[in-house]
């Protein structure tokens, strides 16, 4: 019943308001041929099946897309001499296998100069080879629309991109540009989509929409060819392959659940996985470095909303006990905390009163019954997964978990001298307006991480990013 609902919802946004047109300038009003106005259905069907997009909007808003001159710096003048890691004289390939984070996802949306920095592409450009990347077009440069912060008080708001989308409706549902470039692509990383790759499309993650970003680039043959991702990326010869996985699910299940784990993870998952198996396969053909996962419920976005905000909305909270419990229990700041979700939102706008009864999902809580805390830390999945698998295959690991605690922490300061700032939402320079997912900036400091880690371990000499030049990209 909830998914038909969903999808009547979608339609009526898109079928709705058929004659309706995006708003058309004063007369004498310049307009700038290079801003694509969006058809005010199609945006509202967008916020409403995007958790990203649609919680905490005030509005919409128009930016251009910049050309790559503007996002890229030069690269090296000189390659590197990868001879040790190269399989080949004369061919390098680079291959990425992430989510949101190797695929540059920040302000809350998939856009071209999200991707242009996205840190595996900053790294290829550091290697100076070819790396492709499904982008999204220049003239369809804001992708699946982004958010810019509006207001910070009482909760972070914001307002979407809306111009030059890659974002178009078919049937209840909307779709994002196919992919036109190369029928081979180096990105291998998927916004949102859990670790398991295990499906091209499945009933279990239309909810969250996150097949859309493999519907762009996979077509018809490579479904028929291969029964999951898993094996299309297994196909792929390459020389090094950085693999990121996992941050993208403790993002979504804070986001939509309110707690959880990394996606399968159980007893002998590490011997049995599919993901071992691909990159145990990838290790005999190729070299790779793994990145670990830090603590993402540590990050800014998910710890905006205090106990001296609580404090001033007047009113007395019950916690669900559990999932599916009809038994609740009073809000305890000591151990329980609010997330941003769609009731928080209602409750910070004065649309809830009296005696709030929130869902599990609502609220992150270290109760004994429940510890959703413990649950949500990657702590596990790190040691015994990362740096098991690591350690069989003699793969580097890049500690993200250390880099993003040392960043929180303050203090630390670039290789060419600029101090990384996590201030969020005002006033920093790492995290992007989502407070989840890094800047250009934030970016260039994860790829000279990576960097540093793969000359160490393969005794290479790669030069790293000059990370200033990403400040207010």
């Amino acid at each position: 019943m909830k998914k038909v609902l969903h999808s009547a919802t979608i339609g009526f946004f898109l079928y709705s308001c058929l004659a309706c047109t995006p708003p058309v300038a004063n007369v004498g009003e310049a307009i700038d041929p290079s801003i694509s106005p969006s058809n005010p259905s199609l945006v509202q069907a967008i916020k409403t099946e995007n958790n990203w997009l649609g919680l905490f909007n005030l509005g919409d808003t128009t930016i251009k897309v910049k050309p790559n001159k503007d996002v890229l710096p030069e690269k090296p003048t000189q390659a590197p001499d990868l001879s040790k890691i190269q399989k080949e004289p004369g061919k390098f390939r680079l291959v990425s296998v992430g989510g949101s984070l190797s695929a540059g996802f920040r302000d809350g949306g998939l856009y071209r100069e999200g991707q242009l920095t996205a840190f595996p592409n900053l790294i290829a450009g550091q290697l100076k080879v070819g790396f492709v990347q499904p982008l999204f077009s220049e003239a369809e440069g804001n992708g699946t629309g982004y958010k810019v912060i509006n207001s910070s008080e009482p909760l972070v708001s914001f307002k979407m991109v809306t111009n030059n989308l890659g974002v178009t409706a078919n049937g209840n549902e909307t779709v994002y540009s196919p992919f036109k470039g190369s029928t081979s692509i180096d990105q291998f990383a998927f916004p949102e989509i859990s670790r398991g790759l295990r499906y091209f499309r499945s009933s279990e993650l239309v909810l969250d929409g996150s097949y859309k970003y493999l519907n762009r680039v996979v077509t018809p043959e490579i479904t028929t060819t291969f029964k999951s991702p898993w094996e299309w990326i297994e196909s792929q010869e390459g020389d090094l392959f950085i693999f990121e996985l996992g941050l993208s699910d403790l993002v979504r299940y804070l986001s939509l659940a309110g707690g959880g784990g990394i996606s399968s993870l159980d007893a002998g998952y590490v011997t049995t996985s599919s993901e071992f198996l691909l990159m145990r396969s990838v290790s005999k053909k190729a070299k790779g470095v793994m990145l670990n996962v830090p603590n993402v419920a540590e990050f800014p976005y998910f710890k905006q909303i205090t106990i001296e905000k609580i404090a001033k909305l007047g009113v007395k909270i019950f916690v669900q006990i559990s999932s599916g419990s009809e038994h609740f229990r009073p809000f305890d700041p000591s151990i329980d905390r609010l997330l941003p979700t769609a009731t928080v939102e209602k409750l910070f706008k004065g649309q809830l009163t009296g005696n709030v009864y929130l869902k599990d999902t609502d609220v992150l809580s270290k109760a004994d019954e429940d510890d959703e805390v413990t649950n949500i830390t990657p702590n596990s999945y790190n040691q015994n997964e990362v740096t098991r698998i690591a350690k069989e295959l003699n793969w580097p690991i890049v500690d993200l978990s250390n880099l993003y605690k040392r960043i929180q922490a303050g203090g630390y300061v670039t290789d060419d001298g600029v101090v990384v700032n996590a201030a969020w939402p005002r006033g920093g320079n790492f995290f992007s307006s989502d407070g989840v997912y890094p800047t250009a900036f934030g970016q260039a400091v994860i790829a000279n991480e990576v960097i540093k880690t793969i000359n160490k371990h393969y005794g290479l000499q790669i030069q790293l990013l000059k990370t200033r030049f990403f400040i207010a990209k």
